[in-house]
């Protein structure tokens, strides 16, 4: 493996899975046996390649919970949710590398939730990164810009809130934007509107994993993912892909 490529182990996040499997009562009481669960995963895979590993936390349930609250209550609900992802991350090994997929759920290609622009995401991120730990590097984190069959927005005010994220130094943003249903020209203005009110360049991604996605239309939206990485016919990197494995929650 090259020296600047990890492995990715995606793993449902400890208030995702125990809800799924438990219900939302379930999930609250016995969130804590879910918790010790996956650090036990987490310290047994980093013991043996921690440098060659990051841990990539899918946290569909979180993002969604945000964006259904009232306007007045997202801080509260975002800071609830927060913390208890990084009390996961800050119990987990030091030096363990994490990366964070936020996600609006994508079972038969349907959102959980619908959100008009970016700012529930950008404040749940924003949550999760003043109380996120030392000594466990958050290398990137993923911002979904659509919604399951929906493509994302061709309005640049969807995505202003963007500006107002605050993730560690360091840490990438990757932008959940490649859709099936849009051709190359709306990707391209999509990135422009994302990478201006941003400042820099990011990454780019679907808005969740392909593992649940027919092979047509898993393969048309990495066609479109490749196309948008370059900036010219000689194959000039614009941007970093990042694909992800399917997950076991049916987010």
């Amino acid at each position: 493996m090259p020296a600047d490529l990890r492995f990715q182990v995606g793993l449902p996040g400890d208030l995702d899975l125990a809800t799924f499997l438990m219900g939302r009562r379930g999930g609250l009481v016995y969130r804590r046996a879910f918790t010790d669960a996956l650090l036990s995963e987490i310290e047994e895979i980093h013991s043996a390649d921690g440098s060659e590993v990051v841990f990539q936390l899918e946290i569909p349930l979180e993002l969604v919970l945000v964006a259904m609250a009232p306007g007045s209550l997202r801080p509260v609900v975002a800071g609830w949710l927060a913390a208890g992802i990084t009390e996961l991350a800050r119990r987990a090994p030091l030096g363990a590398r994490f990366g964070l997929h936020l996600c609006l759920g994508d079972l038969q290609h349907r959102a959980l939730a619908h959100p008009e622009d970016a700012g529930p995401a950008v404040m749940l991120a924003n949550a999760i990164a003043r109380r996120w730990p030392t000594g466990r590097p958050l290398d990137y984190v993923h911002i979904p810009l659509a919604a399951g069959e929906e493509p994302p927005s061709l309005d640049p005010r969807a995505y202003e809130p963007l500006g107002r994220l605050r993730l560690p130094v360091g840490t990438r943003l990757v932008a959940g934007f490649l859709h099936e249903r849009l051709p190359s020209k709306e990707h391209r203005s999509i990135l422009a509107a994302v990478e201006n009110v941003v400042g820099h360049e990011v990454d780019v991604a679907a808005s969740c994993g392909l593992g649940r996605r027919g092979h047509e239309a898993a393969v048309a939206t990495v066609d479109r993912g490749v196309e948008l990485c370059l900036v010219s016919a000689v194959g000039v990197p614009r941007a970093r892909e990042t694909t992800r494995a399917p997950t076991p929650t049916p987010s």
